[in-house]
């Protein structure tokens, strides 16, 4: 089974200091007319993301080392709600995730804190976010029955999220951090003498993972 855990990390390396860069970068002013557009409007507390750097990665990953190239579209969207001046809620679904011999979905709550906001305001900024997450991972392979597992997840992620645009609407936002996991529903074992071996996940096999984002998103 191929992971997209290496492949994840060098495109965030690629892409955290170009958005520090825009984030960080001083903002010109007129002397004489306030410029109105560099800051959201209040009414700006909602986001809706799209992560697109996990088909990125996980399409890369998978199809490096296999004689079977396939399209994988995992699909993982958010919904970020602005909750104090500095504090936020997010939730995330992801469906379609995994490879075509282990299929993953599920969901993560998460919560945060933009601690570096700058001229900016309005779900923008630098943030940690605890996270919790849970995962449904059905294995299909030739040499065993199907088997699900499910496993639950928390962690730190740090990021940082830029308004894109004239209208400061548009939104980047990267993530990276570790999650650490456990199986929560029992091992199951076969009725048939001496059993068989059953696959672990990639989240069991390693515990704690990297887990990141680099997402498009809109805010209104």
């Amino acid at each position: 089974m191929i992971h997209n855990c290496s492949c994840t990390c060098r495109l965030l390396r690629f892409l955290m200091p170009a958005v520090l860069a825009a984030f960080l970068s001083p903002v010109a002013r007129a002397q004489t007319t306030p410029d109105t557009t560099l800051q959201a409007p209040l009414s700006y507390r909602n986001a809706v993301r799209l992560d697109l750097g996990g088909v990125l990665a996980r399409n890369v990953a998978y199809n490096a080392l296999t004689s079977q190239p396939r399209v994988l579209l995992p699909v993982l969207v958010g919904y970020e709600r602005q909750l104090g001046q500095r504090t936020s809620a997010n939730a995330e679904v992801l469906v379609h995730g995994g490879t075509p011999d282990e299929r993953t979905s599920g969901l993560a709550l998460q919560g945060r804190y933009y601690y570096c906001q700058r001229h900016q305001r309005g779900l923008a900024g630098l943030y940690a976010a605890p996270t919790i997450s849970y995962r449904y991972v059905r294995q299909q392979f030739y040499y065993i029955p199907v088997e699900t597992h499910k496993l639950a997840g928390a962690g730190v992620l740090l990021g940082a999220q830029v308004p894109l645009g004239v209208r400061r609407r548009l939104l980047l936002d990267v993530s990276g951090g570790i999650m650490t996991w456990a199986r929560v529903n029992p091992v199951h074992t076969s009725a048939a003498p001496g059993g068989y071996y059953q696959e672990k996940t990639y989240y069991e096999r390693n515990r704690s993972v990297f887990d990141g984002r680099i997402s498009l998103g809109y805010r209104f």
